[in-house]
């Protein structure tokens, strides 16, 4: 027992000395020597694992950008002041996927003890970036006096407008695209503000609207302690003492109680296919009636690719769409950041024009080599995952290295589609489909969006999306740590493409009506994409 106590104390001990280690090293300025040694692992990494690296450069190009950059540090620089300027060359390598990462502060063990199960007061809140904007989108906090749509000009004092000059180009989307920069810098400027102020109970927002400014404070909110009530210390007129007033309870029909667990089953249905989410109040998917007297217009938004029940849940949403008899189905895709596949190609199943067995994605993937992606798995897993899950692992290594051929090209491919992902719905949808895509359109919604597209059926409106029209190298995943930033670096090991292609290189879904919207339209909280289909619809009424 007394060696278990020392044990334990040691084991608590190297974990807050673990802790105080990493935080300090975040603050720490890293020696110019060691920097470029780290340029150099990243070059020799990503060159060599990375597949179709040179998808839009040339591995001499992206060699000499690293090599420039290597030779242009000449001061010691903290690790995520490195890792900002290193995300910025490796971002004109035009892999989307490709993400050099930051490091974040870690809470100690007497801070996690003390706000467990407390909510941090950013997660109250959904803060989105639009260019150089930062505004507060979504108030999901019990304050129901924060102004949404408001911009946000700094947080405890951590202006934007600094953060936004330092940080505007550190991420791109896929090729020579653009329009994803805009969108991506609310999640890295908090972070960045994490770092800065520490763990605290609220933060002060610096807001503007209307050409006012002002402040606002949201607090961290704690989980409400049980109060144990005493039996002893009831009042004698207390509704305990009160005669209890029965409630004759109606007896149902069978009839009845069938339709009772119907409807209860529906209801059900609804927030598991439509995937709610309590603590926010909203959907992940939704149908929604721009005009509630005219079911015959509907927007399906998707808001992200990564749900689950996909397979139920997409013949579930179009029964409804076809019992409404919806004649434009507005399919939203705009701020969908992508997901699985596999979600995307139950819904083109439903929207695609062909009537045989077909999936959204190509049929194989390239890979660097036989065993990329068995040996990431490998990796991933470690001695003990791999010893204690052997059959799973034989069978996923046997399976992984059967679908990955070398063909005549010279190169290697993994196949993508099985029998299960070659799907044709009976009840297709047969009305006219709008597709709304923006800049933050990525990943599996290009995917879907490119297969769509070139089928010819849908009319596209909005922004050219952040991802490439070809396909993006995604799929699986492989990481390495750098050895004195200790920031990891991400890069994807398949070449993921849809059932089609086209000749125009390094550019996304380009829109057959582009209509942009601007920070003014965000805060008044004007839809001009949206206006122009409906108008569209009405005026081909």
């Amino acid at each position: 027992m007394t060696k278990l106590f020392y044990f334990l104390s040691f084991l608590s001990l190297t974990s807050c000395v673990s802790v105080e280690k990493y935080n300090a090293h975040i603050d720490e300025k890293i020696d110019v020597d060691k920097l470029q040694n780290d340029v150099d692992i990243v070059k020799n990494k990503l060159l060599k694992k990375q597949v179709d690296i040179d998808l839009y450069y040339s591995k001499d190009v992206l060699s000499n950008r690293l090599d420039s950059f290597k030779n242009s540090i000449q001061q010691p620089m903290k690790p995520n002041d490195f890792s900002r300027e290193l995300s910025k060359v490796v971002s004109t390598f035009g892999h989307g996927h490709t993400v050099v990462m930051s490091l974040n502060k870690r809470a100690t063990k007497e801070e996690r003890k003390k706000y467990k199960d407390s909510k941090v007061p950013f997660s109250q809140l959904e803060i989105k970036s639009f260019d150089n904007h930062l505004y507060l989108n979504n108030n999901y906090s019990k304050d129901s006096t924060l102004v949404e749509k408001a911009e946000i000009l700094a947080i405890n004092g951590v202006n934007y407008s600094d953060f936004y000059q330092l940080y505007h180009d550190y991420r791109k989307g896929d090729g020579y695209i653009k329009t994803l920069n805009k969108y991506m810098l609310s999640g890295a400027f908090l972070r960045y503000v994490n770092n800065e102020i520490g763990i605290v109970d609220s933060v002060e927002l610096k807001m503007q609207k209307n050409d006012s400014i002002f402040t606002q404070i949201v607090k961290r909110e704690f989980k409400k302690k049980k109060v144990k009530k005493d039996d002893n210390l009831t009042k004698k007129d207390s509704v305990a003492d009160q005669p209890k007033i029965v409630k004759e309870v109606k007896k149902l029909t069978k009839e009845e109680k069938n339709r009772k667990k119907d409807f209860e089953k529906y209801k059900s249905d609804i927030k598991k296919y439509f995937v709610y989410n309590k603590a926010r109040n909203d959907y992940q998917r939704e149908i929604i009636f721009p005009n509630k007297e005219d079911s015959t217009t509907a927007i399906l938004q998707i808001k992200t690719f990564s749900l689950r029940h996909s397979k139920k849940a997409y013949p579930f949403i179009f029964d409804s769409i076809n019992k409404l008899k919806v004649k434009n189905l507005i399919l939203d895709l705009r701020n969908n950041g992508g997901g699985y596949v596999s979600d995307a190609n139950y819904l083109y199943s439903f929207l695609t024009t062909t009537n045989q067995p077909k999936a959204v994605m190509a049929d194989k993937m390239k890979v660097n080599s036989k065993f990329s992606v068995t040996g990431n798995l490998f990796n991933k897993l470690g001695y003990i995952g791999n010893t204690i899950g052997l059959p799973f692992a034989l069978y996923h290594y046997s399976k992984t290295l059967f679908n990955t051929k070398k063909e005549k090209d010279g190169n290697y491919y993994y196949k993508t589609t099985n029998k299960k992902d070659l799907l044709n719905q009976p009840k297709k949808y047969q009305g006219n489909i709008y597709v709304l895509t923006n800049g933050m359109s990525y990943s599996a919604t290009c995917i879907l969006g490119a297969a769509l597209q070139n089928e010819g059926k849908a009319v596209f409106v909005g922004e050219e999306t952040g991802g490439d029209y070809n396909g993006t190298v995604a799929g699986s995943f492989a990481d390495f740590k750098l050895k004195n930033a200790k920031i990891g670096v991400f890069y994807g090991l398949l070449d993921f493409k849809p059932n089609t292609s086209r000749e125009l290189k390094g550019r996304g879904i380009i829109p057959d009506v582009a209509i942009e919207t601007n920070f003014n339209d965000i805060v008044n909280e004007k839809d001009p994409q949206l206006d122009w289909i409906l108008n569209d619809i009405k005026t081909k009424k």
